[in-house]
């Protein structure tokens, strides 16, 4: 490796242990402050729904780039993510402080499509390991900011945690300055999501199975805040534990699914339907929601079943014919589209009956993903052709 490739390496892992430190100090904690200040359950719904809503925007800052270069949207988008956590801290009433949000995720959102573009032209002959060292440094460092994020709020309020969290943003936005700026052109060969769900009918059935699964696990996303500070009266500091659970879990699960797992059928199919099980565990817990213990269980399972259902989708789309870039935009895709409706749907039956509800048929969504799954021989066929 050349000198100035080990100089972008390590201002790589600056970057993400970085964008760790902020995303452990603010977003993991966005819904639980707008819960504190009051925030009814649309609110809460549209605060879940941003990230996702950002995803329909990748194939816009994708053509963007192309015009203006990687270089100045990355460092731009992420320099206004940061002013935006500085207003988050200032921010006193629930609407504001949703409207912030979703501005924050459009600014930040515009990174993730764009990213890898950039570590395949920086470092060409060792993308997958660099974005593997750079994935792990932000998850270690993200888990050990959700467990500091709750204290740091409950001893110096929210809005020292988030100018914090702003600090590292800008950190990331400045050490990006020394990465080239590059204008890609088109790639040849690429088909559009729409185009491959025409012509694969295993992706249609895949599809159909995240689509349906996604949309019970999207949903819970505002009715978790509601059980942990309302129902429970959970401190910031308890909730922090929780969140530091859920990522040190999900590094963890992460890590053992990748050296058990192969590239086989029956590998691929059971890790889907196991992350599934323990995703119906962790609803059914939260649904039933008795005690911070049985939460803390909860979180265990919702990272065992998050890594289960992220790696089963990478093997499944490792040297499939339309290649990892073209499945990633059409998963892309489908998340932002679950996006639009399924907080909604979980608002709906909490404003109807309670959170609870919003659990169980959460539960029984993602129990019907697991039936509809691909038999096994179906992709079988496809190792095989």
């Amino acid at each position: 490796m050349s000198s100035p490739t080990r100089a972008l390496g390590r201002f790589d892992t600056i970057i993400h242990a970085s964008l760790g430190l902020a995303a452990g100090l603010s977003a993991a904690f966005f819904a639980v402050l707008a819960t504190r200040l009051g925030a009814s359950p649309w609110l809460l719904a549209l605060i879940t729904s941003a990230p996702y809503l950002a995803n329909l925007l990748a194939p816009f800052w994708v053509a963007q780039a192309r015009r203006w270069g990687t270089h100045r949207l990355m460092v731009g988008s992420l320099a206004a993510a940061g002013i935006i956590l500085l207003a988050l801290g200032l921010a006193r009433t629930p609407l504001v402080f949703a409207l912030l949000v979703l501005l924050y995720y459009l600014f930040y959102g515009i990174g993730d499509p764009l990213y890898v573009a950039l570590a395949e032209i920086v470092y060409p002959e060792r993308t997958g390991s660099s974005l593997g060292r750079v994935q792990a440094v932000f998850n270690g460092v993200h888990a050990l900011a959700n467990a500091l994020a709750g204290w740091l709020i409950d001893t110096f309020g929210a809005f020292i945690t988030l100018a914090v969290a702003s600090v590292s943003t800008s950190v990331a936005a400045v050490t990006y300055l020394p990465f080239p700026d590059l204008s890609n052109g088109v790639k040849e060969g690429t088909a559009s999501p729409w185009q491959i769900l025409r012509q694969d009918s295993l992706i249609r059935r895949m599809v159909l199975t995240l689509m349906i699964a996604g949309t019970g696990m999207v949903m819970m996303l505002p009715a978790f805040p509601l059980v942990e500070v309302q129902q429970l009266g959970l401190n910031n500091t308890q909730i922090g534990i929780l969140l530091a659970t859920n990522s040190l879990a999900l590094v963890v699960a992460s890590w053992l699914w990748g050296q058990r797992l192969s590239k086989t059928p029956t590998h691929i199919v059971n890790a889907f339907r196991l992350g599934m099980l323990a995703i119906v565990g962790m609803a059914a817990l939260y649904a039933m929601s008795g005690s911070f213990w049985e939460l803390l269980i909860a979180n265990i399972l919702c990272g065992i079943g998050g890594s289960a259902i992220s790696v089963g989708w990478r093997l499944f789309a490792i040297d499939y014919p339309y290649g990892t870039d073209d499945l990633s935009g059409l998963h892309l895709l489908t998340c932002g589209i679950r996006g639009l409706y399924a907080p909604a749907l979980g608002a709906v039956l909490i404003s109807m009956w309670n959170p609870a509800i919003a659990f169980w048929v959460a539960a029984a969504l993602v129990l019907v993903g697991i039936l509809i799954l691909p038999p096994t021989d179906m992709i079988a066929k496809l190792a095989t052709s």
